[in-house]
């Protein structure tokens, strides 16, 4: 499931614009990319399966399921998710229609943006917080099979794509190219599910002693 999430919003963020110096979504920037719903439609659909993962793994057990960090950590992500994806269902289905009906719509524009910017100081920060604490985890513990390489790569992508809120919220917009820090963290994220995919299918294979 992580890693069917991790392709959808791989996808939909290497098409999606540069932020526009700040939070807001600007009606400029939309009318600008006509995918701009495709896009946000495929990175909800992916916030989706990611929260699903994410509880799965919180609730099911797996590796380091013993240790209180991860259930804060996967917790974190599930719960981030939840408000992310409305971030997401905003943006695919009415910021766009919003954007081209023009003035008479504005006032409504901005009450959705100001929505979607609360919603995304909710999510954002739960979900990164999570995914981060999961990397240095893995880092740590080693709770999946994968390459130490690798296991670095997810770790410093997950807390370089903390770069573009930091950025958007402080004006240090130059970090907000650090959106993009995003795709190999999800693409991460997307091998570490299938990996406990494999280590649960494989321990169902291994037959009882008994």
């Amino acid at each position: 499931m992580l890693a069917v999430a991790s392709v959808l919003v791989t996808a939909g963020l290497v098409f999606h614009p540069m932020p526009a110096q700040g939070f807001e979504e600007r009606p400029s920037v939309l009318a600008g990319t006509p995918w701009w719903g495709a896009i946000h439609v495929a990175i909800a659909v992916g916030f989706v399966l990611c929260a699903l993962g994410a509880l799965l793994l919180l609730v099911g057990g797996g590796p380091g399921a013993r240790r209180w960090t991860r259930a804060l950590f996967w917790g974190s992500m599930a719960i981030g998710m939840v408000y992310f994806t409305g971030v997401a269902l905003l943006n695919g289905w009415v910021m766009h229609e919003l954007a081209a009906a023009g003035a008479e719509a504005r006032l409504v524009y901005d009450t959705m943006n100001d929505l979607l910017i609360g919603f995304g100081w909710l999510g954002n920060p739960l979900f990164l917080f999570g995914l981060t604490g999961v990397a240095i985890e893995q880092l740590r513990y080693r709770d999946v099979s994968m390459p130490r390489a690798l296991a670095w790569i997810g770790a410093i992508a997950a807390v370089l794509s903390w770069g573009r809120g930091i950025g958007s919220a402080t004006g240090l917009y130059f970090l907000e190219v650090l959106i993009y820090a995003n795709v190999p963290a999800f693409l991460w994220l997307g091998y570490y599910g299938w990996q406990v995919t494999r280590g649960v299918r494989s321990a169902r294979l291994v037959p009882d002693a008994d």
